[in-house]
């Protein structure tokens, strides 16, 4: 019987070097509207970093990509040192890069109050040297063109590492000759008798109903390329990008299943990582969060702090839509008297939360995981007789969308599956794989 094998999942690092300035109105511009802490990186990882190794069991890390903020080369430098420190620690680290790695168009900058001071950016096709420790010079096996490769990284098991990069523009996904040598790859693995997963940066699957009507939320061409993958004999990939904690099926019509692990950003709103440890034929997949990072919190723990920054980017994008008559109504606006409004009754739990801030939490709860407003709860059902009072309205909608966006046929399960997960599995789960 195979030993237990278990490795860490970190994901958009987004490391923005203690070097830069990060001050004044420039970066205040910036940091508002962004859900990860770019200021503040420094301190998340190396917390972040100090809890994996803490874990002395535990050797191997996959960092899938966005390593830096927004492609400096001195962020690379940061970042790479740190990597190093790691594998004194005994760790051995595989990564991908991904589109925050490089600067094709236009060049990264620092922040110096008002002023956007341009830096020294990192090109692409340095990047596979530059991190040629971490996976790339272990390879069994290199797809040089995209940056991909597969690696033994326990008896019996190998990775899959997937650049998507694609035409580093509109196309981010896997070019037709990629995904031949990836489908060699998995070829070559079950004849040999091995367990082969995956990774790549952007998500395989949308892995909500609203995610299908967002572009870049998963590979340009996701379904294809999951049934090819699935059909092939690939049941488990691991994914990032989204900065959202979610785990996905799709099964094709020949029945074969692939599970998309997708992990939120390191950096940012929930801060949360995952070890995963294989055992015979199952998977087990545990979350952590960062405990606490040295930074100025204002007074908050380190998860109050995050929370606080994800709203706040939400307040203020709702602040650019909203005209300014309707942000005063929302202001006070609470579920009581919406539901005076449409002629329901709201739950006495519910009555008194403001509308606005409801609205937040739907949408951080989407990207946090296990959305808790299942069937039964007081948020649940007031938002299902809420729907059912505007169904006059949503069904012109519905009408008119079913040919262009079938996710849209039906508006009242297309917002009720986004604000409770039955299966409450985003953090910690068990799966079962195809380990022969």
């Amino acid at each position: 019987m195979e030993k237990p094998f278990s490795f860490f999942l970190v994901t958009d690092t987004h490391y923005f070097d203690s070097e830069f300035k990060r001050t004044g109105e420039a970066y205040e511009k910036r940091s508002r509207t962004d859900q990860k802490c770019v200021a503040e990186t420094p301190a998340i990882i190396d917390a972040g970093f100090a809890q994996i190794a803490q874990d002395k069991n535990t050797d191997v890390i996959l960092i899938p990509g966005d390593l830096v903020y927004r492609g400096e080369y001195q962020s690379h430098v940061g970042f790479r040192e740190r990597l190093y420190k790691l594998k004194e620690q005994g760790k051995k680290i595989y990564l991908i890069t991904a589109r925050h790695d490089y600067c094709e168009d236009g060049e990264p900058v620092e922040f110096d109050g008002d002023e956007l001071i341009p830096v020294k950016g990192m090109p692409r096709d340095e990047l596979r040297d530059f991190y040629k420790d971490f996976g790339f010079d272990d390879a069994i096996s290199e797809h040089r063109e995209s940056m991909s490769y597969v690696a033994q990284i326990a008896d019996g098991i190998r990775l899959l590492a997937l650049n998507c990069d694609g035409d580093c523009k509109d196309f981010k996904g896997l070019w037709d000759d990629q995904m031949q040598w990836a489908l060699s790859e998995i070829q070559k693995a079950h004849e040999a008798g091995e367990y082969i997963f995956a990774m790549t940066h952007y998500p395989l699957l949308p892995f909500a109903p609203i995610m299908h009507l967002i572009g870049d939320a998963k590979l340009t061409d996701w379904e294809k390329r999951a049934n090819e993958f699935a059909d092939a004999g690939l049941d488990l990939i691991f994914t990032g990008h989204m900065h959202a904690q979610a785990i996905t099926d799709y099964t094709t019509e020949k029945g074969n299943t692939i599970t998309d692990v997708q992990t939120g950003c390191f950096v940012g709103c929930p801060c949360a990582y995952r070890k995963v440890t294989f055992e015979g034929s199952t998977v087990n997949i545990k979350s952590y969060t960062i405990d606490d990072f040295d930074y100025d919190k204002q007074g908050k723990t380190a998860e109050e702090y995050f929370q606080w920054r994800f709203d706040r980017m939400i307040n203020l994008k709702m602040d650019e839509i909203l005209p300014k008559p309707a942000k005063k109504i929302l202001d006070g606006f609470t579920l009581k008297k919406l539901g005076r409004l449409l002629c329901f009754k709201v739950d006495k739990s519910i009555e008194s939360r403001l509308a606005k801030e409801v609205g937040i939490e739907l949408v951080r709860n989407i990207f946090i995981g296990n959305e808790p407003y299942v069937k039964g709860t007081p948020m649940y059902e007031a938002m299902a007789t809420l729907l059912k009072r505007l169904h006059p309205v949503t069904h012109i909608v519905e009408r008119k969308m079913r040919a262009k966006s079938p996710v849209l046929s039906d508006i009242d399960s297309f917002v009720l599956s986004m604000i409770g997960d039955e299966k409450q599995r985003d953090y910690d789960t068990v799966l079962k794989i195809n380990r022969k």
